[in-house]
């Protein structure tokens, strides 16, 4: 039952839709339950008798709700159609004003070259253009983007995009990068092309001979003549004489062996087991059953330790 539905008190009434019926309405609702109507009662006596108010308003409750219920219906649906029409209007005028939308489609750009540039350097480039960024490595993380130098680039460079794209740029780091992997970067054409020197090649054997005499140069004093002696003898190390003659030049090309320094150390071993004279000293440094020392040599380590 609706709020503006009238509220009858409970009781019996004539039932319109059962003719000689009636209904029971429980004070909200028309009950199921029902009974014949009784018969009619003699008319009241008198001008001013009524007839009971429940025969008065048998017929006129009911179709007064039923009368009410039509006009509450019509009075909604005139409501809705003019708030339905009005809302259309409405958006029909929104829809006339709304200022119309320019299609901006993105602009084409080219993907600049950045292969041998570090990452820092390829990250500035595609931004400048209106691309976003993306690294890939195949191995770490790209942290440091100073440490890291640029392969290639997806898509290639000088491939359309639009602005807002992605470029995946493939990177490695830069200590990693061995010559066939490395981009190509081109020189400027001024630059000076500087031939690098040649390193000697050297066979095992003179590979071996060199890494003796450093050895014994570690030990003791020996003059050129005297480590010869030893990488050659039978007795020390067996190389043969162009192997040991190598090995000695290279230690006199790179200024590893001082051979007045040798003398030095040797008059000092000397002179550390028993005295010598400045003669006897001479002699043991140049004999050649000795140190083999030239006299140069001797003289300047004589002088050093004090003879």
């Amino acid at each position: 039952m609706s709020e503006n539905t009238p509220i009858y008190p409970a009781g019996w009434y004539a039932d319109v839709n059962a003719p000689g019926t009636e209904r029971f309405y429980d004070g909200t609702a028309w009950t199921e339950q029902t009974r014949p109507m009784k018969p009619a009662e003699p008319a009241p006596k008198g001008p001013n008798a009524k007839a009971a108010w429940y025969k008065r308003k048998a017929i006129v409750i009911p179709v007064a709700i039923l009368a009410g219920l039509i006009v509450m219906g019509s009075v909604g649906s005139a409501l809705g159609g003019g708030r339905g029409a009005s809302n259309v209007a409405s958006d029909t005028e929104a829809v006339a004003s709304a200022p119309a939308v320019e299609d901006a489609s993105p602009a084409a750009v080219n993907v600049p070259e950045v292969a041998g540039l570090t990452a820092k350097e390829a990250e500035a480039l595609i931004e400048n253009v209106g691309l976003e960024v993306e690294f890939s490595a195949d191995k770490g993380f790209v942290v440091d983007r100073d440490n890291w130098t640029v392969l290639s680039s997806t898509p290639a460079a000088g491939a359309s995009v639009k602005t807002g794209d992605t470029v995946v740029v493939n990177v490695q780091k830069t200590a990693e990068l061995s010559p066939s992997s490395a981009p190509e970067a081109s020189a400027p054409s001024s630059a000076p092309v500087v031939a690098e020197p040649q390193k000697p090649s050297m066979t095992t054997a003179q590979s071996s001979a060199i890494r003796s005499a450093k050895s014994y140069l570690s030990f003791a004093g020996f003059s050129r003549a005297g480590l010869l002696e030893q990488l050659t003898s039978e007795y020390g190390e067996g190389f043969a004489g162009e192997d040991a003659e190598f090995a000695v030049a290279q230690l006199e090309s790179t200024g590893e062996v001082d051979w007045n320094q040798e003398a030095v150390e040797s008059a000092k071993s000397y002179l550390e087991f028993q005295g010598f004279s400045r003669d006897g000293l001479y002699d043991q440094l140049t004999s050649e059953y000795g140190e083999q020392f030239t006299p140069d040599q001797a003289n300047f380590a004589l002088s050093a330790v004090g003879l």
